[in-house]
C-alpha cells in the first residue's frame, strides 16, 4: 500500500500564465499621467469655448481604463501541468476562476507541436501544443507566444519522459 501512495504523488508541476509587461502599479501611474494630460487638454478646449470636447476626453480615458481591465482579467488564466508515475494532469483555470481538469495516462500521452516550424508574424495560423491519448486531445499554453510554445512542448515531453522512467523504476523493484 505504501508503494501505491508514493506512486500517485506529483513528481513534477509546471504552472504557466499569460505574460503582462505592465504591473498594476504601472497601470495606475499610466492612467494618472493620461488623466492629467487629458485634463490639461480639456481645460485648453474649455477656455477656447469648445467645452463639449471635455466629454469626449473623459470617454477616451474610460475606454483606455476598460481595455486595460479586460487585459488584466484575461491575465488571470492559469494552467498547471502535473505528472506522476501514472497520469499527466492539466488543470486549466479560466479568467473567472472556473477549473477544468484533464488527465492522460502518462504511458500513452503524446505531445505534438503543430506546426513544428514557428509561423511568421504575418501567418494566418497559430502554433499549438496538443496533448493526446486514446482519441482525446487537449491544448496547453494557448495564450503563449510561439517561441514559448516550442519550449513548453519540449519541457512537457521531458516531464513525461521522467515520469515514465520513474514508473519503470518502481515496477522493476
Amino acid at each position: 500500500m505504501a508503494k501505491n501512495q508514493t506512486k500517485l504523488q506529483p513528481l513534477e508541476r509546471l504552472t504557466i500564465w499569460p505574460h503582462r509587461s505592465l504591473s498594476r502599479k504601472g497601470f495606475i501611474v499610466l492612467i494618472t499621467i493620461l488623466a492629467g494630460l487629458l485634463f490639461t487638454i480639456g481645460v485648453g478646449f474649455f477656455l477656447a469655448g469648445a467645452w463639449p470636447v471635455i466629454g469626449f476626453l473623459g470617454l477616451e480615458l474610460l475606454v483606455v481604463w476598460g481595455a486595460f481591465n479586460l487585459n488584466y482579467r484575461a491575465a488571470k488564466v492559469r494552467e498547471t501541468i502535473e505528472t506522476n508515475t501514472e497520469t499527466l494532469k492539466i488543470k486549466h483555470t479560466d479568467e473567472r476562476g472556473k477549473l477544468a481538469i484533464t488527465e492522460f495516462p502518462v504511458g500513452w500521452v503524446r505531445i505534438h507541436l503543430s506546426p513544428s516550424v514557428t509561423p511568421g508574424e504575418s501567418a494566418s495560423y497559430r502554433q499549438r501544443v496538443i496533448l493526446s491519448s486514446h482519441g482525446r486531445k487537449a491544448e496547453v499554453g494557448e495564450f503563449l507566444h510561439p517561441a514559448e510554445k516550442a519550449k513548453l512542448s519540449r519541457e512537457v515531453d521531458r516531464m513525461v519522459s521522467r515520469s515514465r522512467a520513474a514508473r519503470d523504476k518502481i515496477f522493476r523493484q
